[in-house]
């Protein structure tokens, strides 16, 4: 779940609250889940790291040294010793050794009821962690990794024993008080228990925190070897996690919401943006309009002058322009008269905006006149002749007009 190039802050248990890790930001220590998640910034990739006291240590050795094999076997296992149905809890596994076909493994699980818990404050948020681990996990991975130690650190009001092996955790308890004689009167029961379930405590080193420098004395008195400081871990490193699926789901959802959100609102600054252009591009163009017509304007003058040469033109046009002459025109007309001479003029008028042809013949001789005419470029080119209908006369003849506008 985690995006590349996000920062990534990552919450583990402290001796007086929750001390948050940004990458890049230092530490700070709040003295509560609410608080430190407050201060984690919007974007941020968050990581939750458990108190060892939240979750179920058990060791089991199985007949398997296959990691799909082994998870398989554990489910049964689990499904056996937990006082609880199995799927609700989100479980993972350490592999502490391995031996023939047998490995021993250190199996961690938390109840969903436990992580709505202390989750409660990320959920109400809406800042799920994209990642769930243990902290015991980082203080085991920062510890050498050739020493059998005896590690002892302080989350919340209870002090963790944890014995680490190689690197890894084999088994880890919880003290309900840091204060020295109660820890001190703990601590030979407890690691009774451990040798019991079969953890050495053959210890090459005991690390303490630096959070709780008032139980050093007391621990090299009681084990008779010098107490050494204990690294704090360092970010990442575990491969566990115990993210429930469908937090993971509500996770994926929760982002895809906030990328639709992101999403819709750049769609609507771009739409603003295009809405804003739409105007200017508007006031431009209105601003171009104005521009012509005040250009029109100043040339209207120039415009008229033309507007009455070209009228001259049209009234000398007649004068001027062979086909326009009455001889021509009436030579046109003459050039379409029907062969039977069944048709004849009977009177013809002219001036220089039209002429009018009237005439009778009979409704053949009509037809086939008026078809030719049409026919005639000549006429059409510099006139627009319209034939009106004729007037029905006796002996089926019908008298005619026909009139040519110019142009």
């Amino acid at each position: 779940m985690k995006k590349n190039g996000n920062s990534t802050a990552l919450l583990v248990p402290g001796v007086r609250g929750w001390r948050l890790s940004i990458a890049g930001s230092g530490d700070h220590t709040l003295p509560s889940l609410d608080e430190a998640i407050a201060a984690v910034p919007a974007g941020v990739h968050l990581e939750l790291a458990l108190p060892c006291q939240s979750v179920l240590l058990e060791r089991h050795t199985l007949p398997a040294t296959d990691r799909a094999e082994l998870a398989d076997m554990l489910q049964l296992q689990l499904e056996k010793t937990l006082p609880f149905p199995v799927e609700e809890v989100t479980h993972g596994f350490e592999v502490l050794g391995q031996s023939g076909n047998e490995s021993t493994i250190l199996s961690i699980a938390a109840h969903h009821d436990q992580l709505d818990q202390i989750c409660g404050p990320l959920r109400a948020r809406g800042r799920l962690p994209g990642r769930i681990t243990l902290n015991a996990l980082r203080y085991a991975a920062a510890c050498p990794a050739e020493d059998a130690t005896l590690a002892l650190w302080p989350e919340g009001s209870q002090l963790v024993v944890a014995v680490i092996s190689n690197g890894k955790l084999a088994w880890a308890e919880s003290i309900d008080s840091l204060d020295p004689e109660s820890v001190i009167a703990d601590l030979p029961g407890m690691l009774l228990t451990a040798e019991v379930e079969g953890v050495s405590t053959a210890f090459q080193s005991i690390r303490l925190s630096t959070a709780s420098p008032e139980l050093a004395e007391p621990l090299a008195k009681h084990f008779g070897r010098p107490v050494e400081e204990l690294p704090e871990p360092k970010a990442g490193g575990e491969s566990l996690d115990l993210l429930p699926p469908e937090w993971e789901h509500e996770a994926k959802r929760e982002e895809r919401f906030v990328k639709l959100k992101q999403n819709l609102l750049l769609l609507a600054v771009v739409y603003l943006v295009c809405v804003a252009a739409a105007f200017i591009y508007l006031a431009w163009l209105k601003k171009q309009v104005q521009a012509r017509q005040a250009e029109y304007v100043g040339m209207k003058p120039k415009y008229a002058v033309i507007d009455q040469q070209m009228e001259r033109w049209k009234g000398l046009a007649p004068a001027v322009e062979p086909g326009r002459y009455a001889a021509e025109v009436l030579h046109q007309l003459t050039r379409y008269w029907p062969k039977n001479q069944t048709l004849q003029f009977t009177n013809f008028t002219f001036n220089s905006r039209e002429w009018i042809l009237k005439g009778e013949g009979t409704t053949d001789s009509h037809f086939e006149f008026c078809q030719k005419l049409k026919k005639a470029d000549d006429l059409s080119s510099a006139f627009r002749v319209d034939y009106p209908p004729p007037q029905n006369l006796k002996d089926e003849k019908v008298s005619f007009i026909i009139t040519g506008k110019t142009l």
